[in-house]
């Protein structure tokens, strides 16, 4: 059994004990039948991974192509638009995809939105002044290779400027990278967590992030940390996942990921391998909207 599956069984045996429920409150979340999606719930919840081994849940089957995918469509392709996820056939944002075929201003469109560096021209001539641009992700890695001491490598998803264009506002909703002693640690900021579907997506496709952005910037991989702040599973899930979580995991696999990437927007899904990924079968779980 995986070091994950440990902490995932632990994890939704103390939420099924203690969570606090939030039925008689009017909820946002509802099933496709239009019945309230009510949760138990935990409050700051915290997940350390040493990447010593993949994070990636054995108990089930992951879709781990369809969590690089969409890693991917917001870090890579840094937009909201969903056209890459059709041409891959991944469907994960369907109920949420709006009919302009997109999910509004969240996040990739946060990630590729052009924001200033501070850096500008002046044409001697006109006297115009013109700025310099980048975006969050172009931003983070220059900052790291520049400057690894600096404690404000920080990405931000959640604009409350835009919030009001959100098809769903941001879950994983800021993450911070910090170098020390030559390894790149990630925390990853979860404002609100779907154990059962959102979670296992959530938690290796930053460790996913996290081995492609030390390789761009040439550092070892260090630790990745989730530090969630609702983390909840919804009424129709909690018998599935207790019947998941005993049963006996796999050993974690090996994630490769093609070594000849040095710009950080070549990376395509043929560039990662899941190498020995044993599993149980998938389990079917209703999506809350």
């Amino acid at each position: 059994m995986s070091f994950y599956d440990k902490q995932y069984k632990a994890l939704v045996q103390n939420i099924v004990q203690n969570g606090y429920s939030d039925k008689g409150q009017n909820v946002r979340t509802v099933w496709a039948d239009g019945t309230p999606a009510h949760t138990l719930s935990t409050i700051s919840e915290k997940l350390v991974f040493d990447c010593k081994e993949v994070p990636i849940l054995t108990t089930k089957r992951v879709a781990w192509k369809s969590a690089i995918h969409e890693l991917l469509w917001f870090y890579v392709h840094r937009t909201s638009k969903a056209d890459y996820l059709d041409e891959n056939n991944v469907k994960i944002w369907r109920e949420w995809t709006r009919s302009d075929n997109t999910i509004g201003r969240a996040y990739g469109y946060q990630l590729g939105k052009p924001i200033r560096t501070g850096n500008w021209k002046v044409n001697p001539v006109s006297g115009h002044v013109s700025f310099e641009f980048t975006n969050q992700v172009e931003r983070l890695i220059q900052g790291l290779i520049n400057d690894p001491a600096s404690r404000r490598h920080i990405i931000t998803l959640n604009n409350i400027d835009d919030a009001w264009d959100m098809a769903l506002q941001p879950c994983v909703w800021h993450n911070q990278w910090l170098v020390k002693n030559g390894k790149l640690h990630l925390i990853v900021g979860v404002r609100s967590n779907d154990v059962a579907l959102g979670q296992p997506f959530n938690v290796f496709q930053y460790y996913v992030l996290l081995r492609m952005i030390a390789q761009i910037t040439g550092y070892e991989v260090g630790t990745v940390t989730f530090n969630i702040n609702d983390c909840h599973i919804y009424d129709r899930h909690i018998d599935p996942l207790l019947d998941q979580i005993e049963l006996e995991g796999f050993k974690a696999p090996e994630l490769w990921i093609n070594p000849d990437v040095k710009n950080f927007d070549d990376f395509t899904i043929d560039d990662f391998k899941l190498i020995g990924y044993e599993h149980h079968p998938s389990i079917k779980m209703e999506v809350a909207i």
